[in-house]
């Protein structure tokens, strides 16, 4: 269940939508398109917005959309793109090359923030150990004292 607040500021309890219904709704794709997304979901067991991605029905963006939409429903939401392929061949492969390359470069990023923040972790872990050691000794030496 989600949460839909009134115009007078009061809750009420939403049921919670399929994310293909969902995306439906919202014009992303056809009512045919998700049964037959369901259907090989139903075969591969794989999830419903990688099977719609990878058949090029659906971008990312436009399932980030729709999973904000699935969380927080009535929110406005930017308009959703159009189909992310081109009909022919030639052109269709053109343009998954370069979401391919896209998230590529997306994935090298992801690799070095996280690396990066690994070892800003790391630093910090040193610094607290030092500051952790500091206080033990100051507990000692006060602990001495009395």
């Amino acid at each position: 269940m989600t949460q839909q607040t009134t115009q007078n500021g009061s809750t009420t309890a939403r049921p919670w939508r399929p994310i293909g219904e969902v995306l439906v709704d919202a014009g992303v794709i056809t009512r045919n398109e998700l049964d037959e997304a369901l259907a090989e979901q139903r075969t591969s067991g794989r999830r419903l917005g990688e099977i719609l991605i990878e058949t090029g029905r659906i971008s990312w963006l436009a399932l980030a959309q729709a999973i904000g939409d699935q969380a927080m429903p009535g929110i406005a939401r930017v308009a959703a793109p159009e189909r992310p392929f081109s009909e022919t061949p030639e052109d269709r492969l053109e343009e998954v090359e370069s979401l391919l390359r896209e998230r590529q470069r997306a994935f090298i990023e992801l690799v070095s923030t996280t690396e990066l923040l690994r070892r800003q972790v790391a630093q910090l872990e040193e610094r607290l150990s030092e500051r952790n050691a500091e206080l033990a000794r100051l507990k000692q030496s006060a602990r001495e004292r009395d």
